[in-house]
């Protein structure tokens, strides 16, 4: 008998399964924000209240501005400032300039660095905000 009334219950939990789980019970859906597209294939980082992209193609490096909706912000300064840091060298200094609806700068040497930080501050709409870029070059 108690044999009989284990295969029950287990019968039983197993053809109950699909049911709670058609129903919406025994389990809740989580819903996670959509992953944000950089526009131009870069690298996006929140600098809020906005939003930076950096396009990296060899030694040049680009920067664009967003809001928080991910829309264009007008770029009031013709130029910006940055800092590379590359591990055991000595950190250097960029300027960008407005090229645009981005910013361009040329940093020597960061296209055969494994590993470095890409520091830019970004002033807009009477705000000043630092956007900061860790980027591994895994292919190098």
């Amino acid at each position: 008998m108690k044999n009989l009334t284990m295969t029950f219950l287990t019968l039983a939990s197993f053809l109950a399964t699909p049911v709670l789980a058609k129903s919406g019970k025994g389990h809740e859906h989580h819903h996670v924000d959509a992953v944000e597209v950089p526009p131009h294939g870069g690298t996006l980082r929140d600098a809020k209240p906005f939003k930076a992209e950096a396009v990296i193609t060899g030694d040049t490096i680009k920067i664009y501005v967003y809001d928080e909706k991910m829309k264009p912000i007008k770029l009031e300064k013709d130029t910006m400032a940055g800092e590379v840091e590359i591990p055991k060298k000595k950190p250097f200094e960029i300027k960008f300039k407005k090229v645009g609806d981005y910013y361009e700068g040329k940093a020597s040497g960061i296209s055969k660095a494994h590993r470095y930080d890409l520091v830019v501050e970004i002033k807009a709409n009477g705000k000043t905000v630092i956007a900061d870029f860790g980027v591994d070059n895994i292919d190098k």
